[in-house]
């Protein structure tokens, strides 16, 4: 059993890195209400960009790394030492588990914009986007550290649940067509549908563990139940003579470029989004983005476990007088015991394939203008995954001071964390943009207090882009007769 979990874990491992390497709760906030960035139409199908086309440039058009936490940050777990330890860092096992909530999420995710493009035509406006996707996740409830810090003694009589651990991996490519229509001078409307190729996956389909201690305390019972499904090479899976894993061989040489250019798992999405202009001044936006599936069909595998032990103690009878002839090495009986344990907890192995949803996202906001340069913002943001639901809120600032320079200033509530300050640039020099937005950019002055740390940025090329904030010039009087109006002025 702890060969099988170190085989897994070493394959989990395998997977993010090649994962990161192939291509580096998930927030954009910021970005949703910087419109004149292109790629804010990702976001939102039915923002149609100031320009009429853009084109991201190769692999440069969107580069963006996100880290999640919901509860604790690194100074919750490692902190100053006192004492005779004053000059180093200790682990403070205490506040760790005090920064816990009931259910925790550790989560990260990289997305490479491969290629990108939008045209408009009319009242339409077409986009592509062609986008290398990763997303990680990890879960736990807090009554298992809980248990783990305190021990038994107050669970006697009773169960220590343990929930489920969660976990979750995909790597996959995605291609996206979209189209926005604006009916009319208040509503636009857009939708995205984006085929899904998967690569690799790890997914966590059930999980569930428990420890009963006797009311004596002298017996302890301990149940276990995962299913772990995994798409991905594993060169050779070793059964014992019951048929049950124990071993994993991970052949590296199986990560080649015809493992990257997959396209058996397909999947299908759709993102939906409107826009509507309440009045001057004031303009609401609603989407949901990821409604859809990948089904993973390729080098399938499902782990699965479900057993039951009892401890009664260790038999130390026979380990104290070397001179007997029954006598047992301390070591032989931790063998022992921890064999009884696998033999309990035995995996067994099955070939299958599986479909995973993906984390649906749902964005509702609006902004107000103060004037013809600067707006005011908010956002709401709820992510839903495995029945478990994420949200956030965001206020900005959106100024554009000149033309062809935009800034973005913004506050966020997010994983139980008020500390999140967020800015955004843009600037355009000719047709070339350049811009850069985080949700968190506290993360990178006081990196070990954050919950959240993010960044994307990215370079477009800009064709046909009107000046939104000049203001329109009192009609000339060439203009008043052509219109057939009387003269402002004389």
């Amino acid at each position: 059993m702890i060969k099988f979990i170190y085989k897994t874990s070493i394959a989990g491992l395998i997977f993010l890195f090649l994962s990161v390497s192939a291509s580096a709760q998930k927030m954009n906030n910021t970005l949703y209400l910087m419109q004149n960035v292109p790629q804010s139409n990702q976001l939102n199908p039915a923002i149609q960009p100031e320009c009429k086309v853009f084109v991201g440039f190769p692999a440069l058009s969107s580069i963006y790394l996100n880290y999640s936490n919901s509860s604790f940050a690194y100074s919750d777990i490692i902190k100053d030492g006192t004492g005779i330890r004053k000059d180093s860092l200790v682990v403070d096992i205490n506040s760790f588990h005090d920064a816990l909530q009931t259910t925790n999420f550790v989560s990260q995710q990289f997305e490479l914009t491969l290629f990108a493009l939008g045209i408009r035509a009319k009242d339409y406006f077409f986009t592509l986007d062609v986008i290398e996707k990763e997303d990680s996740r990890f879960s736990f409830d807090q009554e298992m550290m809980t248990f783990l810090k305190d021990g038994n003694a107050s669970y006697r009589g009773k169960t220590a649940n343990w929930g489920g651990l969660g976990l979750d991996a995909s790597y996959y490519h995605e291609v996206a067509l979209g189209v926005s229509k604006k009916i009319n001078d208040k509503w636009t409307v857009g939708i995205k549908g984006k085929m899904l190729f998967g690569i690799a996956n790890m997914h966590m389909e059930d999980s569930d563990m428990s420890v009963f201690t006797s009311a004596s305390g002298n017996e302890i019972v301990l149940n276990s139940e995962h299913r772990l499904r995994v798409s991905m090479p594993i060169n050779q899976i070793g059964l014992d003579a019951d048929g049950y894993v124990n071993d994993i061989d991970i052949d590296g040489d199986s990560y080649d470029a015809d493992f990257f250019a997959n396209t058996d798992n397909k999947g299908f999405a759709v993102d939906l989004g409107m826009t509507y202009q309440m009045d001057e001044k004031t303009r609401l936006y609603a989407s949901i983005l990821d409604i859809g599936s990948i089904n993973w069909k390729t080098d399938g595998h499902e782990f699965s476990q479900k057993g039951s032990f009892t401890w009664t103690g260790a038999d130390w009878s026979q380990s104290g007088n070397s001179k007997d002839p029954n006598y047992k090495e301390i070591e032989d009986v931790f063998d022992d015991l921890t064999d009884s344990i696998a033999d309990e907890f035995r995996v067994i192995n099955g070939i299958d394939s599986y479909k995973v949803g993906l984390p649906a996202k749902i964005y509702l906001g609006g902004t107000h203008d103060l004037n013809k340069r600067v707006n005011v913002g908010a956002l709401s943001r709820t992510e839903i995954f495995n029945g478990k639901i994420q949200s956030s809120l965001t206020l900005s600032a959106n100024a554009r001071f000149f033309r062809n320079l935009s800034t973005t200033l913004s506050y966020s509530v997010v994983n139980h964390s008020y500390n999140n300050v967020g800015f955004g640039l843009a600037a355009k020099l000719g047709p070339t943009q350049f811009y850069v937005v985080s949700d968190n950019v506290m993360a990178a002055i006081k990196p070990n207090t954050a919950h959240l740390a993010n960044i994307r940025f990215g370079i477009n090329f800009l064709f046909g882009c009107k000046d939104k904030t000049k203001k329109k010039d009192s009609c000339s009087f060439e203009d008043e007769i052509k219109n057939k109006k009387k003269p402002l002025y004389k």
